[in-house]
Protein backbone atom coordinates (compact mmCIF):
# COMPACT_ATOMS: atom_id res chain seq x y z
CA UNK A 1 0.00 0.00 0.00
CA UNK A 2 2.75 2.46 0.93
CA UNK A 3 6.50 2.46 1.05
CA UNK A 4 9.81 4.33 1.16
CA UNK A 5 13.25 3.86 -0.39
CA UNK A 6 16.78 4.70 0.82
CA UNK A 7 20.20 4.29 -0.67
CA UNK A 8 22.54 3.48 2.19
CA UNK A 9 21.61 6.24 4.63
CA UNK A 10 20.22 8.71 2.07
CA UNK A 11 16.40 8.86 1.35
CA UNK A 12 15.32 8.37 -2.24
CA UNK A 13 11.53 8.60 -1.98
CA UNK A 14 8.75 8.09 0.55
CA UNK A 15 4.94 8.02 0.50
CA UNK A 16 3.03 10.61 2.47
CA UNK A 17 1.79 8.15 5.11
CA UNK A 18 3.31 4.83 6.11
CA UNK A 19 0.69 4.30 8.86
CA UNK A 20 -3.11 4.37 8.73
CA UNK A 21 -4.56 5.88 6.74
CA UNK A 22 -1.96 4.41 4.43
CA UNK A 23 -1.11 6.10 1.14
CA UNK A 24 -2.58 3.93 -1.64
CA UNK A 25 0.47 3.72 -3.89
CA UNK A 26 0.28 0.00 -4.50
CA UNK A 27 -0.32 0.57 -8.20
CA UNK A 28 2.14 3.43 -8.61
CA UNK A 29 5.46 2.54 -10.33
CA UNK A 30 8.59 4.20 -8.85
CA UNK A 31 11.58 5.51 -10.82
CA UNK A 32 14.63 7.02 -9.17
CA UNK A 33 18.11 8.00 -10.32
CA UNK A 34 20.69 6.93 -7.74
CA UNK A 35 22.76 10.05 -6.87
CA UNK A 36 26.52 9.46 -7.33
CA UNK A 37 27.23 11.35 -4.14
CA UNK A 38 25.32 8.73 -2.12
CA UNK A 39 27.28 5.78 -3.55
CA UNK A 40 30.13 4.32 -1.57
CA UNK A 41 33.15 2.34 -2.56
CA UNK A 42 32.49 -1.36 -2.20
CA UNK A 43 29.01 -2.43 -0.98
CA UNK A 44 25.96 -0.20 -1.38
CA UNK A 45 22.59 -1.14 0.08
CA UNK A 46 19.18 -0.21 -1.35
CA UNK A 47 16.57 -0.26 1.41
CA UNK A 48 12.86 -0.54 0.52
CA UNK A 49 10.20 -0.38 3.21
CA UNK A 50 6.78 -1.92 2.47
CA UNK A 51 3.68 -1.08 4.55
CA UNK A 52 0.51 -3.16 4.00
CA UNK A 53 -1.65 -6.06 5.18
CA UNK A 54 -1.18 -9.73 4.53
CA UNK A 55 -5.00 -9.97 4.07
CA UNK A 56 -4.65 -8.11 0.76
CA UNK A 57 -1.51 -9.94 -0.47
CA UNK A 58 0.82 -7.04 0.16
CA UNK A 59 4.45 -7.32 -0.92
CA UNK A 60 7.18 -5.92 -3.10
CA UNK A 61 6.88 -5.92 -6.88
CA UNK A 62 9.68 -6.29 -9.38
CA UNK A 63 12.83 -4.26 -8.81
CA UNK A 64 15.06 -3.41 -11.74
CA UNK A 65 18.46 -1.71 -11.42
CA UNK A 66 20.45 -0.61 -14.42
CA UNK A 67 21.37 2.26 -16.72
CA UNK A 68 18.57 4.80 -17.33
CA UNK A 69 18.27 3.93 -21.02
CA UNK A 70 17.34 0.37 -19.99
CA UNK A 71 15.17 1.07 -16.96
CA UNK A 72 13.30 4.17 -18.21
CA UNK A 73 11.39 2.36 -21.05
CA UNK A 74 10.35 -0.35 -18.59
CA UNK A 75 9.11 2.32 -16.15
CA UNK A 76 7.09 4.11 -18.88
CA UNK A 77 5.48 0.83 -19.90
CA UNK A 78 4.55 0.13 -16.29
CA UNK A 79 3.13 3.67 -15.93
CA UNK A 80 1.00 3.15 -19.02
CA UNK A 81 -0.37 -0.15 -17.74
CA UNK A 82 -0.90 0.85 -14.11
CA UNK A 83 -1.85 4.53 -14.34
CA UNK A 84 -2.88 5.68 -17.82
CA UNK A 85 -5.05 2.73 -18.81
CA UNK A 86 -6.97 2.61 -15.48
CA UNK A 87 -7.69 6.34 -15.73
CA UNK A 88 -8.84 5.95 -19.34
CA UNK A 89 -10.96 3.06 -18.15
CA UNK A 90 -12.63 5.35 -15.58
CA UNK A 91 -13.36 8.02 -18.19
CA UNK A 92 -14.88 5.48 -20.57
CA UNK A 93 -16.91 3.88 -17.79
CA UNK A 94 -18.44 7.12 -16.56
CA UNK A 95 -19.19 8.29 -20.11
CA UNK A 96 -20.86 5.06 -21.18
CA UNK A 97 -22.61 4.64 -17.84
CA UNK A 98 -24.19 8.11 -17.97
CA UNK A 99 -25.11 7.77 -21.64
CA UNK A 100 -26.90 4.44 -21.32
CA UNK A 101 -28.47 5.54 -18.05
CA UNK A 102 -30.13 8.42 -19.92
CA UNK A 103 -31.14 6.05 -22.73
CA UNK A 104 -32.74 3.71 -20.20
CA UNK A 105 -34.52 6.58 -18.42
CA UNK A 106 -36.04 7.57 -21.76
CA UNK A 107 -36.82 3.96 -22.76
CA UNK A 108 -37.63 2.10 -19.55
CA UNK A 109 -38.75 -1.01 -21.42
CA UNK A 110 -35.15 -1.52 -22.68
CA UNK A 111 -33.89 -3.14 -19.46
CA UNK A 112 -30.56 -4.18 -20.99
CA UNK A 113 -29.55 -0.50 -21.20
CA UNK A 114 -30.36 0.07 -17.53
CA UNK A 115 -28.37 -2.96 -16.38
CA UNK A 116 -25.46 -1.95 -18.60
CA UNK A 117 -25.52 1.54 -17.07
CA UNK A 118 -25.38 0.01 -13.58
CA UNK A 119 -22.57 -2.31 -14.71
CA UNK A 120 -20.53 0.62 -16.07
CA UNK A 121 -21.02 2.75 -12.96
CA UNK A 122 -20.11 -0.18 -10.70
CA UNK A 123 -16.99 -0.80 -12.77
CA UNK A 124 -16.17 2.91 -12.43
CA UNK A 125 -16.26 2.63 -8.64
CA UNK A 126 -14.27 -0.59 -8.71
CA UNK A 127 -11.68 0.97 -11.03
CA UNK A 128 -11.02 3.71 -8.49
CA UNK A 129 -9.11 1.05 -6.55
CA UNK A 130 -6.33 1.29 -9.14
CA UNK A 131 -6.40 5.06 -9.53
CA UNK A 132 -6.84 6.85 -6.20
CA UNK A 133 -3.88 7.36 -3.84
CA UNK A 134 -5.87 7.93 -0.64
CA UNK A 135 -8.43 5.82 1.22
CA UNK A 136 -10.68 8.86 1.66
CA UNK A 137 -13.55 8.97 2.55
CA UNK A 138 -12.64 5.89 4.61
CA UNK A 139 -10.30 6.18 7.55
CA UNK A 140 -8.53 2.85 7.04
CA UNK A 141 -7.44 0.53 4.31
CA UNK A 142 -9.91 -2.04 5.62
CA UNK A 143 -12.83 0.35 5.08
CA UNK A 144 -11.75 1.02 1.51
CA UNK A 145 -11.21 -2.67 0.81
CA UNK A 146 -14.66 -3.56 2.17
CA UNK A 147 -16.23 -0.92 -0.05
CA UNK A 148 -14.39 -2.17 -3.15
CA UNK A 149 -15.46 -5.74 -2.39
CA UNK A 150 -19.11 -4.62 -2.12
CA UNK A 151 -18.85 -2.80 -5.44
CA UNK A 152 -17.32 -5.89 -7.05
CA UNK A 153 -20.27 -8.07 -5.98
CA UNK A 154 -22.73 -5.53 -7.40
CA UNK A 155 -20.72 -5.26 -10.62
CA UNK A 156 -20.74 -9.02 -11.21
CA UNK A 157 -24.46 -9.30 -10.42
CA UNK A 158 -25.38 -6.36 -12.68
CA UNK A 159 -23.18 -7.76 -15.46
CA UNK A 160 -25.07 -11.06 -15.30
CA UNK A 161 -28.41 -9.24 -15.49
CA UNK A 162 -27.21 -7.22 -18.47
CA UNK A 163 -26.05 -10.31 -20.35
CA UNK A 164 -29.32 -12.15 -19.71
CA UNK A 165 -31.51 -9.23 -20.70
CA UNK A 166 -29.49 -8.46 -23.82
CA UNK A 167 -29.69 -12.10 -24.81
CA UNK A 168 -33.47 -12.05 -24.32
CA UNK A 169 -33.35 -14.40 -21.33
CA UNK A 170 -35.11 -14.39 -17.98
CA UNK A 171 -34.31 -16.62 -15.01
CA UNK A 172 -36.69 -15.44 -12.25
CA UNK A 173 -35.55 -17.85 -9.56
CA UNK A 174 -31.85 -17.55 -10.39
CA UNK A 175 -32.03 -13.77 -10.51
CA UNK A 176 -33.85 -13.61 -7.19
CA UNK A 177 -31.31 -15.96 -5.61
CA UNK A 178 -28.40 -13.94 -7.04
CA UNK A 179 -29.56 -10.64 -5.57
CA UNK A 180 -30.56 -12.28 -2.28
CA UNK A 181 -27.04 -13.71 -1.88
CA UNK A 182 -25.51 -10.39 -2.95
CA UNK A 183 -27.49 -8.52 -0.31
CA UNK A 184 -26.55 -11.05 2.35
CA UNK A 185 -22.84 -10.88 1.42
CA UNK A 186 -22.82 -7.09 1.52
CA UNK A 187 -24.52 -7.09 4.92
CA UNK A 188 -22.00 -9.65 6.24
CA UNK A 189 -19.00 -7.66 4.99
CA UNK A 190 -20.32 -4.50 6.62
CA UNK A 191 -20.96 -6.36 9.87
CA UNK A 192 -17.49 -7.96 10.00
CA UNK A 193 -15.59 -4.81 9.07
CA UNK A 194 -11.83 -4.98 9.76
CA UNK A 195 -12.33 -8.25 11.61
CA UNK A 196 -13.15 -10.22 8.48
CA UNK A 197 -10.99 -13.34 8.11
CA UNK A 198 -8.77 -13.73 5.12
CA UNK A 199 -10.81 -16.74 3.98
CA UNK A 200 -13.97 -14.61 3.78
CA UNK A 201 -12.24 -12.01 1.63
CA UNK A 202 -10.92 -14.63 -0.77
CA UNK A 203 -14.18 -16.56 -0.83
CA UNK A 204 -16.21 -13.49 -1.81
CA UNK A 205 -13.69 -12.36 -4.43
CA UNK A 206 -13.30 -15.78 -6.01
CA UNK A 207 -17.03 -16.57 -5.76
CA UNK A 208 -18.19 -13.48 -7.65
CA UNK A 209 -15.35 -13.81 -10.12
CA UNK A 210 -16.80 -17.27 -10.83
CA UNK A 211 -20.23 -15.67 -11.36
CA UNK A 212 -18.67 -13.30 -13.89
CA UNK A 213 -16.82 -16.10 -15.70
CA UNK A 214 -19.93 -18.31 -15.72
CA UNK A 215 -22.00 -15.53 -17.26
CA UNK A 216 -19.45 -14.99 -20.03
CA UNK A 217 -19.36 -18.72 -20.79
CA UNK A 218 -23.16 -19.05 -20.75
CA UNK A 219 -23.52 -16.15 -23.18
CA UNK A 220 -21.23 -17.89 -25.67
CA UNK A 221 -23.76 -20.72 -25.89
CA UNK A 222 -26.64 -18.26 -26.09
CA UNK A 223 -25.05 -16.41 -29.01
CA UNK A 224 -24.29 -19.66 -30.81
CA UNK A 225 -27.95 -20.64 -30.44
CA UNK A 226 -29.53 -17.37 -31.58
CA UNK A 227 -26.99 -16.52 -34.32
CA UNK A 228 -27.99 -12.90 -34.09
CA UNK A 229 -25.18 -10.54 -35.19
CA UNK A 230 -25.32 -8.36 -32.06
CA UNK A 231 -25.23 -11.45 -29.83
CA UNK A 232 -22.24 -12.87 -31.69
CA UNK A 233 -20.36 -9.57 -31.48
CA UNK A 234 -21.02 -9.22 -27.74
CA UNK A 235 -19.96 -12.84 -27.26
CA UNK A 236 -16.64 -12.02 -28.92
CA UNK A 237 -16.17 -9.04 -26.59
CA UNK A 238 -16.98 -11.20 -23.59
CA UNK A 239 -14.51 -13.81 -24.76
CA UNK A 240 -11.69 -11.28 -24.61
CA UNK A 241 -12.87 -10.09 -21.21
CA UNK A 242 -13.08 -13.72 -20.08
CA UNK A 243 -9.45 -14.43 -20.98
CA UNK A 244 -8.26 -11.33 -19.10
CA UNK A 245 -10.42 -12.15 -16.07
CA UNK A 246 -9.16 -15.74 -15.81
CA UNK A 247 -5.55 -14.54 -16.02
CA UNK A 248 -6.07 -11.97 -13.26
CA UNK A 249 -7.87 -14.47 -11.03
CA UNK A 250 -4.99 -16.93 -11.36
CA UNK A 251 -2.51 -14.15 -10.60
CA UNK A 252 -4.58 -13.04 -7.60
CA UNK A 253 -4.54 -16.58 -6.22
CA UNK A 254 -0.76 -16.76 -6.85
CA UNK A 255 -1.26 -19.75 -9.15
CA UNK A 256 0.76 -17.96 -11.82
CA UNK A 257 3.60 -15.56 -11.16
CA UNK A 258 2.57 -12.36 -12.94
CA UNK A 259 2.13 -8.98 -11.31
CA UNK A 260 0.45 -7.42 -14.35
CA UNK A 261 -3.34 -7.48 -14.61
CA UNK A 262 -4.81 -7.87 -18.05
CA UNK A 263 -8.23 -6.58 -17.03
CA UNK A 264 -7.11 -2.98 -16.69
CA UNK A 265 -5.47 -3.11 -20.11
CA UNK A 266 -8.27 -4.82 -21.96
CA UNK A 267 -11.30 -3.38 -20.15
CA UNK A 268 -11.44 -0.08 -22.13
CA UNK A 269 -11.42 -1.81 -25.50
CA UNK A 270 -13.91 -4.46 -24.41
CA UNK A 271 -16.27 -1.92 -22.85
CA UNK A 272 -16.14 0.16 -26.03
CA UNK A 273 -16.99 -2.98 -27.98
CA UNK A 274 -19.90 -3.73 -25.66
CA UNK A 275 -21.10 -0.14 -26.02
CA UNK A 276 -20.91 -0.47 -29.81
CA UNK A 277 -23.03 -3.61 -29.55
CA UNK A 278 -25.66 -1.76 -27.54
CA UNK A 279 -25.52 1.18 -29.93
CA UNK A 280 -25.91 -1.22 -32.85
CA UNK A 281 -28.90 -2.82 -31.16
CA UNK A 282 -30.33 0.61 -30.41
CA UNK A 283 -29.94 1.84 -33.99
CA UNK A 284 -31.42 -1.43 -35.27
CA UNK A 285 -34.42 -0.86 -33.03
CA UNK A 286 -34.73 2.71 -34.30
CA UNK A 287 -34.51 1.40 -37.86
CA UNK A 288 -37.36 -1.01 -37.18
CA UNK A 289 -39.34 1.83 -35.62
CA UNK A 290 -38.72 4.02 -38.66
CA UNK A 291 -39.82 1.24 -41.00
CA UNK A 292 -42.89 0.72 -38.87
CA UNK A 293 -43.60 4.47 -38.98
CA UNK A 294 -43.31 4.45 -42.77
CA UNK A 295 -45.63 1.46 -43.01
CA UNK A 296 -47.99 3.14 -40.56
CA UNK A 297 -47.90 6.34 -42.61
CA UNK A 298 -48.77 4.33 -45.72
CA UNK A 299 -51.65 2.67 -43.90
CA UNK A 300 -52.83 6.04 -42.60
CA UNK A 301 -52.71 7.51 -46.10
CA UNK A 302 -54.68 4.55 -47.45
CA UNK A 303 -57.17 4.88 -44.61
CA UNK A 304 -57.41 8.62 -45.33
CA UNK A 305 -58.22 7.95 -48.97
CA UNK A 306 -60.80 5.35 -47.99
CA UNK A 307 -62.24 7.75 -45.44
CA UNK A 308 -62.36 10.54 -48.02
CA UNK A 309 -64.17 8.20 -50.39
CA UNK A 310 -66.55 7.15 -47.61
CA UNK A 311 -67.17 10.74 -46.61
CA UNK A 312 -67.81 11.64 -50.23
CA UNK A 313 -70.26 8.79 -50.51
CA UNK A 314 -71.83 9.81 -47.22
CA UNK A 315 -72.14 13.36 -48.50
CA UNK A 316 -73.88 12.12 -51.62
CA UNK A 317 -76.27 10.07 -49.50
CA UNK A 318 -76.89 13.05 -47.24
CA UNK A 319 -77.68 15.23 -50.26
CA UNK A 320 -80.04 12.58 -51.60
CA UNK A 321 -81.63 12.20 -48.18
CA UNK A 322 -82.01 15.97 -47.90
CA UNK A 323 -83.74 16.04 -51.27
CA UNK A 324 -86.02 13.21 -50.24
CA UNK A 325 -86.76 14.92 -46.91
CA UNK A 326 -87.57 18.12 -48.75
CA UNK A 327 -89.94 16.27 -51.04
CA UNK A 328 -91.61 14.62 -48.05
CA UNK A 329 -91.88 17.98 -46.32
CA UNK A 330 -93.42 19.58 -49.37
CA UNK A 331 -95.77 16.60 -49.69
CA UNK A 332 -96.81 16.96 -46.06
CA UNK A 333 -97.21 20.72 -46.41
CA UNK A 334 -99.33 20.30 -49.53
CA UNK A 335 -101.43 17.69 -47.79
CA UNK A 336 -101.79 19.53 -44.49
CA UNK A 337 -101.98 23.14 -45.74
CA UNK A 338 -103.18 23.39 -49.32
CA UNK A 339 -105.09 20.11 -49.07
CA UNK A 340 -107.03 21.22 -46.02
CA UNK A 341 -107.82 24.56 -47.69
CA UNK A 342 -109.14 22.76 -50.77
CA UNK A 343 -111.33 20.50 -48.64
CA UNK A 344 -112.58 23.49 -46.71
CA UNK A 345 -113.39 25.34 -49.94
CA UNK A 346 -115.15 22.29 -51.43
CA UNK A 347 -117.26 21.89 -48.30
CA UNK A 348 -118.22 25.56 -48.38
CA UNK A 349 -119.13 25.29 -52.06
CA UNK A 350 -121.22 22.18 -51.45
CA UNK A 351 -123.03 23.69 -48.48
CA UNK A 352 -123.59 27.04 -50.16
CA UNK A 353 -126.17 28.12 -52.64
CA UNK A 354 -126.10 27.04 -56.23
CA UNK A 355 -124.91 30.46 -57.27
CA UNK A 356 -122.21 32.09 -55.19
CA UNK A 357 -121.05 35.66 -55.65
CA UNK A 358 -117.74 36.21 -57.44
CA UNK A 359 -116.24 37.68 -54.27
CA UNK A 360 -116.60 34.28 -52.64
CA UNK A 361 -114.56 32.54 -55.36
CA UNK A 362 -111.96 35.31 -55.21
CA UNK A 363 -111.66 34.75 -51.43
CA UNK A 364 -111.26 31.00 -51.95
CA UNK A 365 -108.57 31.52 -54.59
CA UNK A 366 -106.70 33.98 -52.40
CA UNK A 367 -106.79 31.50 -49.56
CA UNK A 368 -105.37 28.79 -51.83
CA UNK A 369 -102.71 31.25 -53.04
CA UNK A 370 -101.71 31.98 -49.43
CA UNK A 371 -101.50 28.30 -48.69
CA UNK A 372 -99.28 27.71 -51.71
CA UNK A 373 -97.02 30.63 -50.72
CA UNK A 374 -96.73 29.12 -47.26
CA UNK A 375 -95.48 25.85 -48.75
CA UNK A 376 -92.84 27.74 -50.71
CA UNK A 377 -91.78 30.10 -47.95
CA UNK A 378 -91.81 27.56 -45.06
CA UNK A 379 -94.23 29.75 -43.18
CA UNK A 380 -97.93 30.16 -42.95
CA UNK A 381 -99.32 33.62 -43.34
CA UNK A 382 -102.19 32.94 -40.99
CA UNK A 383 -100.01 31.42 -38.26
CA UNK A 384 -97.62 33.86 -36.51
CA UNK A 385 -93.98 32.75 -36.14
CA UNK A 386 -93.99 34.04 -32.59
CA UNK A 387 -96.80 34.65 -30.17
CA UNK A 388 -96.87 36.30 -26.78
CA UNK A 389 -99.53 33.86 -25.53
CA UNK A 390 -101.24 30.66 -26.67
CA UNK A 391 -104.44 32.62 -27.32
CA UNK A 392 -102.64 34.96 -29.75
CA UNK A 393 -101.08 32.03 -31.56
CA UNK A 394 -104.27 29.98 -31.97
CA UNK A 395 -106.55 32.92 -32.82
CA UNK A 396 -106.17 32.75 -36.66
CA UNK A 397 -106.85 29.00 -36.73
CA UNK A 398 -109.76 29.41 -34.32
CA UNK A 399 -111.34 32.04 -36.57
CA UNK A 400 -110.92 30.07 -39.78
CA UNK A 401 -112.12 26.72 -38.49
CA UNK A 402 -114.67 28.27 -36.15
CA UNK A 403 -116.51 29.75 -39.12
CA UNK A 404 -116.40 26.46 -40.96
CA UNK A 405 -117.71 24.47 -37.98
CA UNK A 406 -120.48 27.04 -37.52
CA UNK A 407 -121.54 26.60 -41.15
CA UNK A 408 -121.73 22.81 -40.63
CA UNK A 409 -123.55 23.06 -37.32
CA UNK A 410 -120.67 21.53 -35.31
CA UNK A 411 -120.19 22.82 -31.81
CA UNK A 412 -116.51 23.76 -31.22
CA UNK A 413 -114.98 24.21 -27.75
CA UNK A 414 -111.58 25.91 -27.36
CA UNK A 415 -109.62 25.51 -24.10
CA UNK A 416 -106.38 27.48 -24.18
CA UNK A 417 -103.77 27.95 -21.41
CA UNK A 418 -103.30 31.59 -20.36
CA UNK A 419 -99.52 31.52 -21.04
CA UNK A 420 -96.77 29.37 -22.47
CA UNK A 421 -95.08 26.96 -20.01
CA UNK A 422 -91.84 27.68 -21.90
CA UNK A 423 -91.18 29.99 -24.80
CA UNK A 424 -91.68 27.86 -27.98
CA UNK A 425 -89.58 28.32 -31.09
CA UNK A 426 -90.85 28.91 -34.62
CA UNK A 427 -90.43 25.28 -35.69
CA UNK A 428 -92.62 24.06 -32.85
CA UNK A 429 -95.30 26.67 -33.50
CA UNK A 430 -95.42 25.79 -37.19
CA UNK A 431 -95.49 22.03 -36.50
CA UNK A 432 -98.32 22.43 -33.97
CA UNK A 433 -100.27 24.57 -36.44
CA UNK A 434 -99.86 21.92 -39.15
CA UNK A 435 -100.94 19.20 -36.74
CA UNK A 436 -103.99 21.17 -35.63
CA UNK A 437 -104.97 21.98 -39.23
CA UNK A 438 -104.74 18.33 -40.25
CA UNK A 439 -106.65 17.15 -37.17
CA UNK A 440 -109.50 19.64 -37.64
CA UNK A 441 -109.63 18.95 -41.39
CA UNK A 442 -110.02 15.22 -40.64
CA UNK A 443 -112.90 16.06 -38.28
CA UNK A 444 -114.62 17.94 -41.10
CA UNK A 445 -113.97 15.26 -43.72
CA UNK A 446 -114.47 12.00 -41.84
CA UNK A 447 -115.83 12.26 -38.31
CA UNK A 448 -119.50 13.35 -38.78
CA UNK A 449 -119.11 14.79 -35.27
CA UNK A 450 -121.50 17.09 -33.47
CA UNK A 451 -118.92 18.45 -31.04
CA UNK A 452 -115.16 19.01 -31.26
CA UNK A 453 -112.90 20.21 -28.43
CA UNK A 454 -109.43 21.76 -28.86
CA UNK A 455 -107.29 21.92 -25.70
CA UNK A 456 -103.90 23.60 -25.40
CA UNK A 457 -102.63 23.04 -21.82
CA UNK A 458 -99.55 23.21 -19.63
CA UNK A 459 -98.40 19.60 -18.97
CA UNK A 460 -95.86 20.55 -16.26
CA UNK A 461 -92.04 20.86 -16.25
CA UNK A 462 -92.20 23.16 -19.26
CA UNK A 463 -94.06 20.57 -21.38
CA UNK A 464 -97.01 21.45 -23.63
CA UNK A 465 -99.98 19.30 -24.60
CA UNK A 466 -102.32 19.94 -27.54
CA UNK A 467 -105.35 17.67 -27.98
CA UNK A 468 -108.23 17.47 -30.47
CA UNK A 469 -111.26 15.40 -29.40
CA UNK A 470 -114.56 14.79 -31.22
CA UNK A 471 -117.69 12.65 -30.72
CA UNK A 472 -117.80 11.34 -34.25
CA UNK A 473 -117.82 7.91 -35.86
CA UNK A 474 -114.19 7.05 -35.07
CA UNK A 475 -111.89 4.70 -37.03
CA UNK A 476 -109.58 1.70 -36.66
CA UNK A 477 -106.17 3.17 -35.67
CA UNK A 478 -104.11 0.05 -36.46
CA UNK A 479 -105.71 -0.36 -39.86
CA UNK A 480 -105.16 3.31 -40.67
CA UNK A 481 -101.47 3.03 -39.74
CA UNK A 482 -101.03 0.12 -42.18
CA UNK A 483 -103.11 1.35 -45.11
CA UNK A 484 -102.57 4.06 -47.69
CA UNK A 485 -105.55 5.89 -46.24
CA UNK A 486 -103.53 6.65 -43.10
CA UNK A 487 -101.05 9.05 -44.76
CA UNK A 488 -102.52 11.95 -42.83
CA UNK A 489 -102.15 10.14 -39.50
CA UNK A 490 -98.56 9.13 -40.29
CA UNK A 491 -97.83 12.68 -41.40
CA UNK A 492 -99.05 14.02 -38.06
CA UNK A 493 -96.96 11.47 -36.14
CA UNK A 494 -93.84 12.34 -38.14
CA UNK A 495 -94.41 16.06 -37.73
CA UNK A 496 -94.75 15.81 -33.95
CA UNK A 497 -91.76 13.43 -33.71
CA UNK A 498 -89.54 15.88 -35.63
CA UNK A 499 -89.97 18.46 -32.87
CA UNK A 500 -89.22 15.92 -30.13
CA UNK A 501 -92.79 15.10 -29.13
CA UNK A 502 -95.07 12.09 -29.24
CA UNK A 503 -98.61 11.65 -30.55
CA UNK A 504 -101.20 9.42 -28.89
CA UNK A 505 -104.26 8.45 -30.95
CA UNK A 506 -107.38 6.94 -29.39
CA UNK A 507 -110.46 6.23 -31.54
CA UNK A 508 -113.62 4.18 -31.29
CA UNK A 509 -117.39 4.28 -31.69
CA UNK A 510 -117.68 7.16 -29.24
CA UNK A 511 -115.25 9.47 -31.03
CA UNK A 512 -111.58 10.21 -31.59
CA UNK A 513 -108.91 11.85 -29.47
CA UNK A 514 -105.50 13.01 -30.70
CA UNK A 515 -103.10 14.16 -28.00
CA UNK A 516 -99.68 15.67 -28.89
CA UNK A 517 -97.26 15.92 -25.98
CA UNK A 518 -94.20 18.18 -26.36
CA UNK A 519 -91.54 18.17 -23.64
CA UNK A 520 -89.66 21.33 -22.81
CA UNK A 521 -87.22 22.24 -25.56
CA UNK A 522 -83.52 21.82 -24.81
CA UNK A 523 -81.61 25.10 -24.28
Amino acid sequence: MAGAGRLNDDPLWADASLVEPLTRSWNLPRYSLLPPSALRAGINTLWIRVAGYDLYSSGLGGVHIGPPDEVRPRYEREWLLRRVLPQANLIISITLGCFFLMVWLLRRNEQAYGWYALTSLAWLLFGLNSAVTSPWPFATTHGWSTWITLVFTIYCSAFSMFAWRFGGQRFPRLEKALWTVTGAVCAALLALGPAQPKAVFYLVAVGYAAVFVGTCVQFQFRAARTRQPEHLFLAACMLGFLVAAIHDILAFLRIIDDVHGYTAATAPLIMIGMALVLAWSFTSTLGRVERFNRELADHVEEARRELAHTLGRQHELEVANARLSERLRISHDLHDGLGSSLVRSIVMAEKGDATLPPQHYVSVLKSLRDDLRQVLDHSFAAVPATAASPADWIAPLRRRFGDLFDDQGVRCVWRVAPEWPAEPDTARLLALARFLEEALTNVIKHSRANTVAVTLADAGNGALELSVEDDGAGFDVELADRSMAGIGLRSMRARIARIGGRLAVESGMGGTRLRAHLPAAAP
